[in-house]
């Protein structure tokens, strides 16, 4: 097809503006030395600017870009629109963004501020700072906290609500309690991600303080930090003055461009819910990174400060766990920062004690593309360690087979989206290619090489051609105990084996049983509706079974479809809270105890069929086998648990 030359044009015009930076540019200033990966900061503002052409309206529509070194801004620049239709441009210094998951490093600093102060332990039962009505299977620390590894399962209800539910939302502590998960692994043992367990840990510094946590980290963070373009929500909720700088959010429209998307409102706001811009998270990263001898403004001494950056776990080796609630980012230097996304927005900083070094970068787009680009072309990417010399290493043949994200679902009906990849879980494959080296395969995020360097510990090599996983898994230590291995990765990234129970011949009876269901019971009430129309002149005289068979292939096909529409739900946005979800689960338990009672009817009414039944009773017992089938299926997938 051709294009007229005023469509060629128009597609030019709008391809330049988004791969030309926003009006407002802030010029490297005239500063020696270089980034942790090489560059020059002479040649900065050219290497950023040059990624952004490749990413800047393809990955995301706005992005905001801010590095910092020795305690000044030497890069600020922001690249296309915080608002596509209004044609604003993103600027670092005064659009606002969603931090997501980076609000969680407040979270931690305010704990060693306490720490610091004495008025916390980090070993301590955490029983010993929280209020009676906090109950706990397995006692555990705000150490444990600190490294996601208080064995809490994950939790999908309520994480993201509607604008206009937000406010109706009791306090922090009310919150928790009615979002928490069960405890599914030994504290200390396993690190697995918890939005939950990080509001806890604010929660505490909330009861410990005697404020608000949002007040609490006002005062002792965001102001000494000169954060004062950044809130947390109870402050930016209906704060028109702020809101107005706001980037909208987007989402891919399936064909090249990007369509709005939604803000977040988060009922444990502590763990991701801080909005503010490029330029105010730089100046967390300055008061972070002081001069050599000096504690910065958020804490009183250089010892606190020199802690957070060490790992957290009393046993890093074997239990990896952060850095103090910070990641260690894999870099030329060690690097720490932490990573958020919300719905419609994506953001990353790290920063380098060693230099004095730091950036940050927040789009206005979920997808996480640009985040491994700029941080290779920032840090660097270390060399993969040669193997140990005269090591015997183990074959890499014991460590095959499937994993799943110690962050998931379990306990209640969103398990089995956790293990067919619906929702949050990632499962991976481990495949041995020869004695020391293996592949990963991680569905539709591809592939990647990792050498084993020393015993069940393996770094990934020839990075080029995945920088998803050289930026997010550059290692895999993998822990085999009884002849069961798992990979403890830390930072909340741990994958267990396939547990028994959901091992991947389980998971596919279970898909093909629901497959079979849905099949069987939506086309069979239409081919009886069929025969009936066709046959009802000669209908012999209905029995009491054919009634109850009949109604128990209904309640059957209801249970069916009420199932499905609870798949289509998640479908469309898996940000649900419990009250839309409990009508779905209240219907499987009368539907369930209908199909009971028609299925005892029928059984005693068998007899009554007469001599023309044959054909019935045999639909009957195949209707009796997939309806239990199915019903068991509910029933190990916890579809009749809500929390």
């Amino acid at each position: 097809m051709k294009l007229s030359m005023v469509k060629i044009l128009t597609v030019l015009l709008l391809s330049t503006c988004f791969f030309l930076p926003a009006l407002t540019v802030y010029a490297v200033q005239p500063i020696t030395g270089q980034t942790p990966s090489g560059i020059s900061f002479s040649e900065l503002e050219s290497r950023i600017d040059a990624l952004m052409n490749e990413h800047a309206g393809a990955s995301t529509p706005g992005t905001a870009i801010v590095v910092v070194h020795e305690g000044e801004i030497i890069f600020s620049r922001g690249y296309g629109w915080a608002d596509i239709e209004k044609q604003v441009p993103v600027d670092p210094a005064a659009t606002v963004f969603e931090y997501g998951s980076i609000n969680k490093t407040f979270i931690w600093v305010a704990v060693m501020q306490l720490a610091e102060q004495g008025l916390l332990d980090l070993d301590a039962d955490v029983r010993a700072y929280l209020p009676d009505t906090f109950i706990f299977e397995k006692p555990f620390t705000m150490r444990d906290l600190l490294n996601h590894s208080a064995g809490f399962a994950d939790f999908l209800l309520g994480l993201f609500v509607n604008e206009r539910i937000i406010e109706q939302f009791g306090s922090l502590e009310e919150i928790l309690l009615d979002l928490q998960p069960p405890q599914i692994f030994m504290p200390g043992t396993m690190s697995a991600y918890s939005n939950w367990g990080t509001a806890l840990a604010a929660f505490i510094v909330e009861h410990i303080s005697g404020q608000d946590y949002a007040a609490f980290e006002r005062e002792n963070i965001l102001f000494p930090a000169n954060m004062l373009n950044t809130l947390n929500q109870p402050d930016w909720l209906g704060n028109d003055g702020f809101l107005t700088h706001k980037s909208k959010g987007y989402k891919t429209n399936g064909s090249g461009g990007f369509q709005e998307d939604l803000w977040s409102y988060i009922p444990l706001y502590p763990s991701g819910a801080m909005n503010g811009t490029a330029e105010d998270l730089a100046a967390f990263i300055i008061a972070l990174t002081p001069p050599a001898g000096e504690s910065g403004p958020l804490f009183a001494n250089t010892d606190t400060l020199e802690t957070l950056f060490t790992p957290s776990s009393p046993d890093p080796v074997n239990y990896p766990g952060t850095h103090h609630g910070f990641v260690m980012y894999s870099g030329v230097l060690p690097a720490f920062g932490h990573s958020g996304g919300t719905i419609a927005f994506r953001a990353d900083f790290a920063l380098v004690p060693e230099t004095r070094f730091g950036f940050v970068l927040l789009t206005n787009s979920g997808q996480m593309n640009l985040i491994p680009s700029i941080r290779e072309l920032l840090l660097g990417v270390p060399q993969t360690p040669a193997p140990v010399a005269g090591s015997n290493l183990p074959g890499a043949e014991a460590i095959e087979g499937r994993y799943i994200s110690a962050r998931r679902y379990h306990g209640n009906f969103l398990e089995f989206l956790s293990y067919t990849g619906l929702a949050s879980a990632q499962m991976i494959n481990i495949r041995a290619l020869d004695e020391n080296n293996i592949q990963l395969s991680a569905g539709g995020l591809g592939t990647a090489v990792y050498l084993q360097t020393e015993p069940y510990v393996f770094h990934i090599y020839d990075s080029s051609d995945n920088l998803l996983f050289a930026s997010l898994l550059p290692q895999l230590r993998f822990r085999v105990e009884d002849g069961v291995p798992r990979i403890q990765i830390g930072d909340g990234g741990d994958f267990t084996y396939l547990p028994e129970g959901r091992t991947m011949a389980f998971l596919i009876v279970s898909l093909v049983i629901a497959a079979l269901n849905a099949v069987f019971f939506f086309i069979t009430p239409i081919v009886l509706l069929i025969l009936f129309l066709i046959r009802r002149k000669k209908q012999s005289v209905r029995t009491r079974f054919d009634y109850f068979s009949i109604g128990f292939l209904l309640s059957g096909t209801l249970l069916v479809f009420n199932n499905l529409l609870l798949f289509m739900l998640f479908g469309i946005n898996p940000y649900r809270t419990a009250a839309e979800v409990a009508p779905f689960i209240w219907i499987n338990y009368v539907l369930a105890g209908l199909t009971a009672l028609l299925l005892a009817g029928s059984i005693w009414s068998w007899r009554t069929a007469g001599e023309a039944g044959g054909k019935r009773k045999a639909l009957f017992v195949i209707t009796a086998v997939f309806t239990m089938l199915f019903i068991a299926l509910l029933h190990n997938w916890n579809f009749f648990v809500l929390l």
